[in-house]
């Protein structure tokens, strides 16, 4: 974990202001491919459904979950819509993920960019073979022909590949964020209630970059609230970057209307000052997977910035993190040899390092959450895909000696909620399995998949913010069909 003052754990988080009664929550979504923006969805539809759209302050989030963050910010206003307005909305961006994805599946976008690519790397195989065989047939018309080829072959290979980012956000315009090629300023001129923040890793300072629908900042760079006409798409795209597997984005700060930032002598005695003119910046997990930097790091950046309160007035105080990372908490064999046995370390060596710096955050955010008393710190609640909707309810349940509490009695009411909806708590045991079991990927899901990712979110959202805020109504009654409907992009509520 970073030491740097923006987002270390380790400092007070004092608001800038006391929080209005009318938005004080905000939410964290984590990254995890599709499967975290199925599942942060999921939360999102829940905390509609308990009235907390008009509390929410600010959606932050990285990666997978960025994706539905952006997608939720094309949509309805999350903060003033009609929950139905909310939930149509949210339909079609699941539909969309079960049946096409963004990668590897129906996405026309990536479609013809893999295919294309695939092609461009056999035909430069094929090229290098010929080439071969005629220089031992000893043909020389035929081995310079083939030697052309080959070049042309691999020189458009190379090119494609240094592609792979672009095509992805074309996907991720056209199949989620309603094919409008919309802006960071488009979005800021609609005036949305709700702080969208989408969060990324600037790897040239090591810290957060922010892109949002109403500034952009950075820790090294400072802060703007001037129109961008960077698209929503690279932004959200940039959030996902998971190095390696994409190529890292390039933003040139005059183009975000920023001033350019100076590496000091200090920084590298080699070299002297050197100024820095634009950003690089990939996946927001890699330095954050939960998101909740935002929220955490505010009063520290509104002191460095103070711009901000112009761009959200406070800080959260309660914090709702949506986790949908699986935790690395068994033996996962490696059988595979060769290329593949590379790759798949290479991977897993990444999936670690993710792991590792989510556990400790998670840690550490936990025993601020459970601080006792009221100490102006952020407060908060994890919705994390590894627990069952049961676990709090269990755990918050009345034990022999202890002193009856609201948890306690809230606790009942969501077990009385739970019980109601008809999957037992082994039921549950099995379908959290299954989530978090699919892999992170951008592929399509699958309505049975996407509908069981969007049930789980809901309803550990649900269950969750019961038990320790005593957020939602527990009396209504949910009727299981409605996932998979809303997995089909039907919108037919079915909540009474």
């Amino acid at each position: 974990m970073s030491t740097t003052p923006d987002s270390s754990l380790a400092d007070d988080h004092t608001p800038t202001d006391e929080p209005s009664a009318q938005r004080d929550i905000g939410v964290a979504l984590s990254g995890g491919g599709h499967r975290a923006t199925v599942f942060g969805l999921g939360a999102l539809l829940a905390m509609a459904d308990a009235g907390l759209c008009d509390r929410t302050v600010s959606i932050s989030s990285v990666s997978g979950g960025s994706i539905a963050n952006g997608a939720v910010m094309v949509g309805p206003d999350f903060g003033t819509a009609p929950v139905a307005d909310v939930e149509a909305h949210i339909a079609r961006t699941v539909r969309s993920i079960a049946g096409r994805g963004i990668l590897q599946g129906g996405a026309p976008a990536t479609k013809w960019y893999l295919r294309s690519f695939v092609a461009s790397v056999v035909l430069t195989i094929a090229a290098f073979v010929t080439a071969t065989a005629a220089g031992i047939a000893r043909w020389p018309i035929v081995v310079v022909i083939a030697v052309a080829l080959f070049f042309m072959f691999g020189w458009l290979t190379l090119w494609l590949f240094s592609q792979r980012s672009s095509a992805t956000e074309r996907a991720i315009d056209k199949e989620l964020l309603g094919d409008a090629r919309t802006s960071l300023s488009a979005q800021q001129t609609r005036d949305l209630s709700v702080h969208h923040v989408i969060c990324t890793t600037e790897v040239q300072g090591g810290t957060t970059f922010y892109f949002s629908n109403r500034m952009v900042y950075g820790w090294e760079f400072g802060g703007t609230t001037r129109p961008s006409a960077l698209p929503l798409s690279t932004a959200v795209q940039a959030s996902a970057c998971v190095p390696g597997a994409f190529r890292a984005r390039v933003v040139e700060l005059e183009a975000l209307d920023l001033k350019p930032g100076t590496l000091t002598a200090n920084d590298h005695p080699s070299r002297g000052e050197v100024t820095v003119d634009r950003i690089v910046v990939v996946d927001g997990g890699v330095y954050d997977n939960m998101a909740d930097g935002w929220e955490y790091g505010f009063s520290d950046r509104a002191g460095r910035w103070p711009g901000l309160s112009d761009v959200q007035p406070c800080a959260a105080r309660q914090l709702v993190v949506v986790n949908a990372s699986s935790d690395w908490n068994s033996l996962r064999p490696m059988r595979s040899g060769g290329v593949r046995f590379e790759l798949d370390a290479l991977m897993r060596s990444k999936d670690v390092q993710y792991d590792v710096s989510t556990s400790h955050r998670r840690q550490a955010l936990g025993e601020l959450f459970t601080a006792p008393g009221d100490n102006g710190q952020l407060d908060g609640a994890f919705v994390q895909i590894k627990d069952s909707p049961y676990r709090l309810v269990d755990l918050y349940t009345l034990k022999p000696g202890w002193t009856a509490h609201d948890r306690n009695r809230w606790a009942d009411e969501a077990r009385s909620f739970l019980d109601r909806y008809g999957v037992s708590a082994a039921e549950w045991s099995e379908i959290t399995a299954a989530s978090s079991a699919v892999p992170t990927t951008l592929k399509p899901l699958g309505t049975a998949v996407c509908a069981s990712l969007l049930e789980h979110g809901y309803m550990l959202a649900t269950a969750n913010l019961h038990v320790i805020f005593g957020h939602g109504d527990m009396t209504r009654t949910i009727e299981r069909a409605r996932f998979t409907e809303l997995a089909r992009g039907e919108t037919t509520r079915s909540e009474r």
